[in-house]
Parts: C-alpha cells; sequence; structure tokens
C-alpha cells in the first residue's frame, strides 16, 4: 500500500473505446485535416466504400436551375485575402447587378448573380484583374469539385505588332489567331482603327501549351512577321513558355542554343485564312495605353523571354474602360459606355 493509506490507481488492460464526441472534440478544421488532402486517406475511402446514390432527372433539373445565374473564379497567381477580394469585386462590380461572393476550396471562388444579364456582363466585360492579377471566370457546371480543379484555360489581352491594318476585321482576326486560342473580344480602338499601333484582342489560351512568340502571315508573295506580346500575364516559363508555373521549377529539359529567325519556305506548315470564320466577337470597353516592352539586342538561351510580356506606363492598367463600348453578341445592341478602370 502507498504511503498516506490511498490505494494508487490501475490502468485498464483494455480501456474502452472513445465516444464520439471525444473523436469530434480533437477534429480540427483546417484543409489539411481533411481527406480530400490526403491522397493516401482518401484513396483508401474509395476504395472500401461501394455507396452509391443515383440521382434522377428531377433533382439534377432542380440542381441546375437554382445555379443557372453562377459563376466560380480563380484568379492566376497569389491574390489578396478572401475578404479583400470580396470587397474589391464588390465595388468594381457594384453598377453591374446584385452580387454575391463566397470562398470555395482551393483558392475558387463562388459568384451569384441576381440575372443572367448580370452573369454575361461579369464574362463580357473582363477579364477583371486585382493587383494586376486576372480572375477567370467560368460559368457553373455540374458535378464542379473545386477541390480538384486545376485551371485549363485562361483569358488573356494580347497585342499582334506589325499584322497589316487591312486585316483588322473581326472574322479575318478570329481566323488569324484560331491557331492561339479561341477569340473572345476585339478592342474597339482596333475594329474602328481608331488607334492602329497595333491590334489588340482578347483570347482564350490553353494553358498546357507554351506560348506564341509570333507567326507568319501571308500568301504566296508576301509573308510578315507578326509579333505577339501579353498584358497582365501569370507567371510563365522562360523555359518551355508555359503558363502557371517558372523556369526554376520547370521540369522539362530548358531550350539551348540562340533562337534564330527565319523564313519559311513554301514547303513549311502554313494555316490558310479563309471567309468561313464567323463574326460573332466582342468589342472590348478596354483599350491600353500599354507601351511594347524594349528589348534590348542581347542573346538569350532561351526562345521565351520578357519581350513577350507588355509593360504600362505608372498611372495606367491592364484593362481600362475608357468609354469604348461593348457589343453584346447574341443580339449586337451596345452597353452603356464604363469609364471606371476594371483593374487595381
Amino acid at each position: 500500500m502507498a504511503s498516506g493509506g490511498q490505494i494508487p490507481q490501475t490502468t485498464p488492460l483494455h480501456p474502452s473505446p472513445p465516444s464520439w464526441a471525444q473523436i469530434a472534440s480533437k477534429v480540427t478544421t483546417t484543409q489539411e485535416s481533411s481527406p480530400l488532402h490526403n491522397p493516401a486517406i482518401l484513396n483508401k475511402l474509395k476504395e472500401t466504400t461501394s455507396d452509391f446514390i443515383k440521382l434522377d432527372n428531377d433533382t439534377l433539373n432542380r440542381a441546375r436551375l437554382r445555379f443557372q445565374h453562377f459563376l466560380f473564379g480563380k484568379f492566376f497567381g497569389k491574390p489578396p485575402l478572401f475578404e479583400q477580394v470580396k470587397t474589391i469585386l464588390l465595388k468594381k462590380w457594384e453598377k453591374i447587378g446584385e452580387i454575391l461572393i463566397s470562398d470555395l476550396p482551393n483558392g475558387f471562388i463562388l459568384i451569384r448573380c441576381a440575372n443572367n444579364t448580370v452573369l454575361q456582363r461579369l464574362l463580357s466585360e473582363g477579364p477583371w484583374t486585382i493587383n494586376v492579377i486576372i480572375l477567370q471566370l467560368s460559368p457553373w457546371r455540374p458535378y464542379f469539385e473545386p477541390t480538384f480543379t486545376k485551371l485549363t484555360t485562361a483569358a488573356i489581352w494580347i497585342q499582334l505588332h506589325n499584322l497589316p491594318i487591312e486585316f483588322w476585321s473581326g472574322d479575318t482576326l478570329e481566323t488569324i489567331t484560331g491557331h492561339l486560342g479561341k477569340l473572345l473580344k476585339i478592342d474597339e480602338l482596333t475594329l474602328s482603327l481608331t488607334r492602329t499601333k497595333y491590334a489588340r484582342i482578347c483570347l482564350e489560351l490553353d494553358l498546357s501549351k507554351p506560348l506564341c512568340k509570333g507567326f507568319w502571315l501571308g500568301d504566296d508573295l508576301h509573308r510578315v512577321f507578326v509579333v505577339v506580346q501579353y498584358e497582365c500575364l501569370p507567371t510563365f516559363c522562360y523555359s518551355c513558355g508555359v503558363i502557371g508555373h517558372g523556369s526554376s521549377s520547370c521540369s522539362r529539359n530548358p531550350a539551348t542554343g540562340k533562337a534564330k529567325a527565319f523564313q519559311p519556305s513554301r514547303g513549311s506548315r502554313e494555316k490558310e485564312v479563309g471567309a468561313g470564320a464567323r463574326n460573332s466577337v466582342l468589342s472590348s470597353p478596354a483599350s491600353s495605353d500599354a507601351t511594347p516592352l524594349a528589348s534590348e539586342s542581347t542573346e538569350s538561351e532561351s526562345d521565351f523571354g520578357p519581350w513577350l510580356l507588355v509593360t504600362h506606363r505608372r498611372g495606367h492598367s491592364c484593362s481600362r474602360g475608357g468609354g469604348a463600348r461593348t457589343l453584346n453578341v447574341d443580339d449586337g445592341t451596345t452597353a452603356v459606355p464604363r469609364n471606371d478602370d476594371r483593374s487595381s
């Protein structure tokens, strides 16, 4: 017997299992604790679970109807904290209509629009930026899984330098740039030939493909080289030219040797421009005060470099209002001119 006349406590050989209340009290709410963020645990759960709930058409239709005016979005780069993002975006969009914003996993945000008009304006009047970081918006789609979704496309404004101005029409621009990406908008200053130093268009780019540095354009008798430059571009690799990572983290072998300009031979791969392209393009509410990045005559070991980017004079940023008009692709009507700066 222990001193003091007290009987020492003994530990049971088979302790009782903890209750659900005890388990729940120890569970944290961080993302890292979720099985969704632990591939090993998640795969184990999938392998050991056979329950399947099949949804009927009525349930699916109700869900789609409820979310018909929803968008989801994500920034290319690290934006401010969500509450700051929410405040900034609501301020930018306050004249468009009633909008609600909430956060989703994996850096996505959920945007609820009052009606389809508001939704279409958010899509057509972008790309929207915060601190020159582009927000990619997409209509809500069924079975969207933000935790496992990666951005595959980006809406980027590009400048086409040395493109002959006789080709600055909607259908021709769409066909000429078809190999670059899907044409979303054309700057009204380009369509109206009000600014003729370069053509400015907005394209939906495939993030898995290297950026286009330029291309040859012409016919059997004439060839011109068109230089492509990008505005407000997210991080991209100077080694492989792909958006989303830098050269230091590139998994591909870096390009070696000097990039040499060449005149394509008649037998080289060519893309024929025809008259069959559709002319459903949007005139941008944005005019750019950007100037091409002056490149020094230095030799580079990479085919990609800062010459692909557009620099902006102090006080000017991409996606400016400038009083330009937005044309509705459905009915051709003109929206109210917007003079506000959509980027901060």
